[in-house]
């Protein structure tokens, strides 16, 4: 299941054949087995896609960046149109897998045709919502992660503080938590990883075009929330995947 918004998406991914989980690339990666791995650790953030407008160019930039990289996947599957037609997506992805903290792991995401995935209909949501702006995580040193992040995006890109690191790209930012200040960070609601499972995804922001919107639809469809001292909505994580969701004004 894809939730689309105009320049990025949440999928929500399950193991439907076990037998194909061990599918690999030529470097030996199999995507569905680390799927099933991070499902089988916690449910909740897996990976956290990268947009790509060339996948074998960004992989080169990597591998020179010497950024850990599990190589490329091809795959095609069958998308369905609102209409009913089909046609087949096909997408490359770079896995920027994390062999040390696999909970830490991304991949560059080129969409071939991205009009099969960008359908304006899938585009409008009852609450309003229209982007993914952050994502959070919880780790126990949030420096670890600098040298990573810097590969990526550049050391322009990324500031770090005695308890957090935060990453600043063209589609949202990142930001890496020490326990203590995710605390304070996530007031109201439980962080949803224990000491033992970090470090680990817990937070997705979302923006809206209406928070009137958006807090009407969370109060018709009785999800609870708290309202932040900033203006959001903060909504806990067993309401949706085990992630706490945050919407805030675009």
């Amino acid at each position: 299941h894809l939730l689309m918004f105009p320049e990025n998406f949440i999928e929500v991914i399950s193991v439907y054949d076990a037998s194909k989980l061990d599918l690999t690339n030529d470097k030996g990666f199999a995507f569905g087995r680390f799927i099933s791995d991070a499902m089988a650790r916690k449910e909740g953030i897996a990976m956290v896609a990268l947009h790509s407008e060339d996948a074998r160019a960004d992989h080169a930039l990597m591998d020179q960046r010497g950024v850990e990289n599990l190589g490329l996947v091809d795959f095609r599957r069958i998308a369905h149109r609102p209409d009913g037609s089909e046609e087949e997506a096909v997408v490359s992805l770079v896995m920027l897998i994390n062999s040390q903290f696999p909970a830490l792991s991304h991949f560059f995401c080129h969409q071939h045709k991205p009009d099969l995935v960008w359908v304006e209909d899938w585009m409008h949501h009852p609450n309003g919502a229209n982007a993914i702006t952050g994502i959070s995580y919880v780790a126990d040193n949030p420096a670890d992660f600098k040298q990573r992040f810097e590969g990526i995006y550049g050391a322009a890109a990324v500031t770090l503080a005695a308890d957090r690191l935060d990453v600043m790209t063209d589609r949202g930012c990142f930001e890496v938590l020490a326990p203590q200040l995710a605390q304070r960070r996530f007031h109201g609601v439980d962080i949803p990883a224990n000491a033992q499972q970090l470090p680990s995804g817990v937070a997705i922001r979302i923006s809206t075009k209406s928070m009137a919107q958006a807090q009407a639809h969370l109060d018709k469809t009785q999800v609870q929330y708290i309202t932040t001292e900033d203006g959001g909505l903060r909504i806990p994580a067993h309401y949706a995947g085990n992630t706490i969701f945050e919407i805030y004004p675009e």
